[in-house]
């Protein structure tokens, strides 16, 4: 078992100066912490895993591969594999809890270079 606190691991994403933060990594899945601001560029690809996002806090407007929608706080958006996801547009300070199952393909994926 492992317990996370979501404060420490922005705060790590923060001091490590990433966008995207993972924390947990297992063979069966892998999760992480992205953070955009307004305005900010998403270069997300599709992702050979199945993809979970949590809007944890902040708003924006998310395109999943042709369909588009209005995410915000409390918002649960199932992207299935190689299906692009993308915030298109940041609204407002977006926190989003990512989980990957299985685990990411690859320790270094599209998201963690978005600014």
């Amino acid at each position: 078992m492992q317990t996370f606190h979501l404060d420490a691991i922005s705060q790590d994403r923060q001091t490590l100066g990433e966008a995207y933060h993972e924390f947990l990594r297992s063979r069966d899945m892998s999760a992480g912490v992205y953070h955009l601001q307004p305005g900010a560029h998403d270069s997300q690809g599709a992702h050979q895993e199945e993809s979970l996002y949590y809007v944890i806090n902040g708003s924006a407007s998310m395109q999943v591969g042709s369909d588009s929608l209005e995410v915000a706080a409390g918002s649960i958006v199932h992207v299935p594999a190689r299906v692009a996801p993308r915030f298109s547009t940041v609204h407002s300070a977006l926190d989003v809890l990512v989980v990957f199952s299985p685990a990411e393909s690859a320790p270094t994926v599209a998201i963690r270079g978005a600014v």
